[in-house]
Order: structure tokens, then sequence, then C-alpha cells
């Protein structure tokens, strides 16, 4: 059903009906005419016959009439022509029909008719095409044509014409998907350079195949956009990568001076105040950091440092990293992962981003984490859950943006920019993130293509 609401479907169904309606209207014109030349021709030479014949009746009398319709039934090279003259008092004078048919009258425009001519063996009736006249004097003359044969030839081309369209079916089929299919290529070309954008190839463009087409008008439009788009963002990449770098500067040498006043501090809350200032700079420093490499990551930068990396292998280090951070705290932390795979990625980044999960679980109380990673037809998943108060799902959007903070997490020290950083991420990689309901928990998934596994 969902193809029939596809506009390529539907183009392609239009496709075949006109095809199949003009192959239709064609054979049906065909038809007819054919129908209508044989009938003509057979009309023409009775009416032809009649009128000589009537011609001669009216110039030398019976006689002479008799004689021409025995000439022309004798000459006729096709033994077709059907003639009967009746003298006014109903006695045949000649012709190769024994008596006047029931049901015609004595003056008939051409119609059809089943007779048995007298000179044929077997005195078969024939379909008969006939003409009548009826003179002064009362004498009568029917001529007439037999289309028997044409009846024949009209079957067989009435045979072959239904032949033509149950071979137009298929030939109409297949016109049909294959103007579907050009259209769908043309298409795809676009599609995927919209999808390579969407992940970050910025550079990535329509091929444009010179035919001045529509398709071609809309690409070079698209490009057009794309690379204004580019400049754009290459201008703002400039100025916050710029904007980054000149903040860090400061703020890491404030950090300096902070932590050189909190050693020679020698008042208690004094101190507490430049502790809390420290913390204060860290925070704003990794807020930094990471808004920084976010923008790295939704603008395509990393992808040519992807490396084979051992999903199980990279699991047990962060289970190795936490597990006494998480004793601390009360939590466990299990690796459920298959043997034997790896995923093509950029390893600090996909560890930066497993690193902010796992604290955000330990932060929200999560008591037993999981870390998993396996593979499904035409995707890798890696995901982290947890037992914790999970995020409902109307909030689970929301908690993608950057700096998200959601009412339940306020009293909770972060800067709201884990969920976005691993969504970032996971377009650098081809894929989506995923939130979703742990039962209880929060299960949050990096969904990657297929392509990114390799085998070990």
């Amino acid at each position: 059903m969902r193809r029939l609401h596809s506009v390529i479907w539907r183009f392609a169904i239009l496709v075949f009906l006109m095809q199949i309606a003009c192959v239709l209207v064609a054979l049906a014109a065909v038809h007819q005419f054919t129908s209508r030349s044989m009938a003509h021709a057979s009309r023409e030479v009775a009416v032809g016959l009649r009128d000589d014949i009537a011609a001669t009746y009216a110039a030398a009398g019976p006689a002479a009439a008799g004689a021409t319709v025995r000439s022309r039934i004798a000459s006729d090279p096709s033994g077709n022509s059907v003639i009967l003259l009746l003298s006014p008092d109903g006695r045949k004078i000649a012709g190769n029909l024994d008596h006047w048919p029931a049901g015609t009258g004595s003056s008939e425009t051409w119609h059809r008719a089943r007779l048995v001519r007298n000179d044929r063996k077997g005195r078969a009736r024939e379909e008969i095409g006939v003409v009548a006249a009826r003179f002064p004097d009362g004498a009568r003359l029917m001529t007439g044509h037999v289309v028997e044969n044409d009846l024949r030839v009209g079957g067989f081309l009435q045979t072959a014409l239904i032949g033509a369209v149950l071979l137009a079916v298929p030939l109409a089929g297949g016109a049909a998907w294959l103007s579907a299919a050009i259209i769908k290529r043309r298409l795809k070309s676009v599609i995927d350079t919209a999808a390579a954008v969407s992940t970050g190839e910025m550079e990535r463009r329509i091929a444009l195949t010179g035919s001045g087409d529509m398709f071609d008008a809309l690409g070079r439009a698209i490009n057009a956009m794309l690379d204004q788009i580019t400049r754009l963002v290459g201008e703002l990449r400039l100025v916050t990568d710029g904007l980054a770098h000149d903040l860090r500067s400061p703020l890491t040498r404030q950090r300096a001076v902070i932590e050189s006043a909190l050693k020679s501090s020698r008042d208690e809350s004094t101190g507490a105040a430049l502790e809390s200032v420290l913390e204060e700079s860290d925070t704003l420093l990794r807020m930094l950091n990471t808004a920084l490499v976010i923008s790295r990551a939704e603008a395509g930068i990393g992808r040519d440092s992807f490396a084979a990396v051992d999903a199980g292998a990279l699991l047990r280090d962060f289970q190795e990293m936490y597990g006494v951070i998480a004793e601390e705290k009360g939590a466990t932390i299990t690796v459920d992962a298959e043997p034997a795979f790896s995923i093509r990625a950029q390893r600090e980044l996909i560890g930066q981003v497993l690193s902010n999960l796992i604290d955000n679980a330990l932060k929200y109380g999560g008591t037993h984490i999981r870390l998993s990673a396996r593979r499904e037809p035409g995707r890798i998943l890696v995901s982290v859950a947890d037992n914790g108060p999970g995020i409902a799902e109307d909030r689970r959007e929301e908690a993608l943006r950057r700096f998200a903070r959601l009412d339940a997490s306020r009293h909770i020290a972060g800067a709201g920019l884990g969920l976005s950083l691993a969504s970032a991420v996971a377009r650098l990689h081809g894929g989506t993130l995923v939130l979703s309901d742990a039962g209880p928990g929060l299960l949050v998934t990096l969904v990657l293509p297929e392509s990114s596994a390799r085998a070990e």
C-alpha cells in the first residue's frame, strides 16, 4: 500500500495505463478501418453490378439483362458474385440463386444474409452482402458479393489484435518500470548527496549528466546552495575555532592563577571560595572543549582518521576504567559484546561518548550499567544501559539538544552536552543516536551502518 502513495510508482502506473490505452485505441482504429474497408469494397462491387445490369435492362430489355447476368457470373474471377433477376411475374430470368430470399424487400440497401448459391458444390449457406432494386415494370434485381472470406479475415485480424494487446501489456509494464527506474536513479544521486551532507561530508555534490534537463537544473541549484552553505559553515567554523582557542587561553591562565592563589592562601573561607572558582573554571573549560568537539563532529572533521576499533576490547577497557568508581557508588558495570568483530571509528571520539554516557548513568543513580556491542541485519549497535530513572519518551528529543538540562537533572552538575556530543559523533560515523527505555532506566544506542563492521 505504501508504494501506491509513491509519486514514482504512481508515475509508472500512469505510463503503463497510457501505453495500454494508446495501444487499445490504435488497434481498435485499425480493426474498425479494416472492417469498414472490406465492407465498403464488397458493397461497391454489389452496387456496381446492380447499376450495370439495371442500365442494360432499361436500354435493351430483360433478355439482354439476363445475358449480362450470365456473362458476369461466368467471368467473375473470384467467383464471389451473386445475382438474381426476376421477371415481373416472379419467374427467374437469370442468376445463381434459386429464389428471392425471404425477408428481403424489392428495394433494399446493403445488408447481409445467409444464402445458398446454386452454382456451388455442397450448396452450403454463405454470408452474402446484397442490394436489391425494382424496375418500373415490376421486375426485380438482386446483386451481392460473398463476404464469408472477409469475415474470416476479420476474425483472424481480431485474434491478432487481441494477441497484440496481450503482448503490449508486458512491454508497457517494462517501459513503465524502466521509466520509474530512470527517475529513481536520477533522484538517488540527490538523496545520497543530501544524506552525505547531513553526516558532515560538506564537499559532496550531485553529479550532473550534462543533459540540460530539469534534473540537471535541480542538481545545479542544490550544488549552488551547498557551495553557499559550505562557505558559510567554513566561515562559522573559523570564527568558532578562533573564539574557542581565544577563550581557552585566558581560561587556562585564569585557572593557573587560581591554583597559585589557592596554594598561597591561608584563610579557609578564601581557600574554599578559590576551590569553588577553580571547579567552575574546569567546568567551563570542559564545556568549551565539548562544544568544540561537537562542532567539529557536525562539520565532518575527523572522518579521515577512522581506524579499526575492537568493540569488545573498547567496552572492557571502560569497564575496567570505571570499575572502582562504580564500586564506590555501589554500582556494577557488565559487558555484553559479540567476539571477533571491530568497527571503523575514531577511537578517541567513541571513547569520549562512552565516558560521558557512563558518567551520566552513575550520576543519575544507576546501580547496574550494561555495555553492549552486537550486530543486526544492516547495522551495528553499541549501547549503554542503566537502571536509573531514565528519560520520559516525550522529553528524549529535548535531551539531545545542546545545553539541555531536564528538570530531574537540575540539581546535578553538568553542562547538558553529553547526549548532544553522542548524537554528533553518531552522525559523523554515518549513524544515529537512539534513546529508549531499558525497563527500567535509559538505553542509549549508537546505531552505526553495517559498512562500519570489520571482521577480525
